[in-house]
């Protein structure tokens, strides 16, 4: 039986749709994530029990790390991109070679937009410190939220900078103390901790720049214990910023996602304009 056209572009949709909701919940990963080697962290351990020393040194080592590491931070005002996707569930759904567009304002608005196969447009996103709207084009559907409304429906809760941070390849989720640090010749390995959150660290020890990071809940025992794992590599120079043009993404909670990301162009601090036209015939929801 042929399926008609419309029907798989429909299935296409919903599942683009997926993949928008699931990027926005890694900001405070809410949904498990191409095949994904996942990285192994020498600082996953249990507390050490060092002398005074030995405390002071790791703390002047800590604060050395953290600083270098810090000083990788990209920067931007504005920030473009064109990358592929490539998205996989415990589900059964998968979608290869997606087409990506992403604008971003610092501090201020992401505007995505996502197509399939011929550049066929499939959902168009912008989001504010304060709304969250997606269009939904093959469907004709339209979602306006505020960001309390948006967080129910889409069940997360999103800071718009950290999704940003996220997006462009800086740190997320590090905080200002660092502790168990391993190092090697190639990679230094490190713990952060957050209230609720236990985040480690790999980052090249030549540079300092991130190769892996994964941040679960630091009480691991809890129901749906979340676990989200990104990978970092291909990195090139663009404008003076050293950054990873291949992510991959794995996510765990009471689903598993994985996502892959390729980019293939940046740019920084260009004029940027965030188009998105409504119909008045589309349905709101």
């Amino acid at each position: 039986m042929t399926v008609p056209e419309n029907t798989i572009l429909t299935m296409k949709q919903k599942a683009v749709l997926q993949i928008v909701a699931c990027l926005f919940s890694l900001v405070l990963f809410s949904c498990r994530a191409t095949k994904i080697t996942r990285a192994t962290f020498p600082s996953d351990t249990t507390a050490r029990n060092i002398d005074s020393l030995s405390r002071e040194k790791e703390h002047a080592l800590a604060r050395n790390i953290l600083e270098k590491v810090r000083a990788n931070r990209i920067e931007f005002k504005t920030f473009s991109a064109e990358l592929k996707m490539d998205y996989d569930d415990d589900k059964g759904k998968r979608m290869n070679n997606l087409g990506v567009n992403i604008r971003m304002e610092y501090d201020s608005a992401i505007w995505i937009r996502v197509a399939g196969p011929a550049n066929i447009e499939g959902a168009r996103i912008l989001v504010t410190k304060d709304s969250i709207k997606i269009v939904n084009r093959l469907e004709g559907t339209v979602m306006l939220r505020n960001v309390k409304e948006g967080q129910e429906k889409l069940k997360l809760n999103m800071d718009l900078r950290t999704l940003q941070d996220l997006i462009v390849g800086n740190a997320v989720f590090l905080s200002d103390s660092i502790s168990n640090i391993v190092t090697t010749q190639s990679v230094i390995s490190f713990a952060s901790l957050q209230p609720t959150l236990v985040s480690l660290f790999n980052v090249f020890a030549d540079d300092y720049v991130i190769q892996q990071c994964k941040v679960t809940d630091k009480d691991s025992t809890a129901v749906n214990s979340r676990v989200m794992e990104l990978t970092y590599g291909d990195h090139k120079v663009v404008e003076g910023r050293k950054i990873a043009f291949q992510r991959k993404i794995y996510v765990e909670d009471k689903n598993v996602v994985k996502v892959a990301l390729d980019f293939k162009r940046m740019e920084f601090n260009k004029p940027q304009s965030f188009p998105f036209p409504i119909p008045d015939k589309y349905t709101r929801e």
